[in-house]
C-alpha cells in the first residue's frame, strides 16, 4: 500500500512511476520490518503454538465471513434486540430504588450522573476515578467500569 499524505487530494494519475515504485518499495520494507518485530514477540512470549495450530487455521474462515458476511436471522435479530431494550428498563428500573437516586433524575443524562455519583450532597459521593479533558468527573463506560471495580474490590476488603 503505497503511503501518501492524503489520498483523497493526492494526484494519482500524475504520479512518476519511480515515485510509484519508491513508496511501494518503503512500504514492503516498513511492512517487513513490523512483521519480523510481531513474530519475535510471538516467539519470545511463547505464543507461536497458538498462532499456527488455533489462529491460522481459522483465518481462512474468518476472512470468507469478512467478504461474504454471516446469515443472520432478521426475526431472532428483533427478539433479542427486544429482550435486551426490556433487560436495560429493568435494570434502570432498579436504580431508582436507591435514595440517592431522585425519581426527576435522567440516567441516560451525563450531567445527572455526574450530579448522582460525584456531587450531590445527598448522592453517593464517590471520587472520581477519571475526568474529562475538560476537568469535569468522567461518567463514561470505561471510567464507570473502573469505579465499578474498586467499589467491588472495596466491599470484598471489608468482608
Amino acid at each position: 500500500m503505497l503511503t501518501v499524505n492524503n489520498p483523497k487530494t493526492f494526484d494519482w494519475a500524475n504520479m512518476s512511476l519511480s515515485d510509484c515504485c519508491e513508496g511501494n518499495a518503503a512500504d514492503s520494507y516498513f511492512t517487513l520490518k513490523l512483521f519480523n518485530l510481531i513474530e519475535g514477540k510471538i516467539t519470545e512470549l511463547g505464543m507461536d503454538k497458538i498462532i499456527s495450530k488455533l489462529i491460522m487455521p481459522s483465518l481462512s474462515t474468518f476472512s470468507q465471513m469478512e467478504y461474504e458476511g454471516m446469515m443472520v436471522s432478521e426475526d431472532k435479530l428483533k427478539v433479542v434486540g427486544h429482550e435486551l431494550y426490556v433487560h436495560n428498563i429493568e435494570e434502570e428500573d432498579d436504580l431508582y430504588e436507591f435514595d440517592q437516586v431522585k425519581t426527576s433524575d435522567n440516567l441516560s443524562s451525563n450531567n445527572d450522573l455526574i450530579e448522582i455519583l460525584y456531587t450531590r450532597e445527598e448522592g453517593f459521593e464517590l471520587y472520581p476515578p477519571d475526568r474529562t479533558g475538560k476537568g469535569s468527573p468522567s461518567v463514561a463506560a470505561p471510567t464507570l467500569k473502573l469505579l465499578l471495580e474498586q467499589i467491588e474490590e472495596e466491599l470484598k476488603k471489608r468482608g
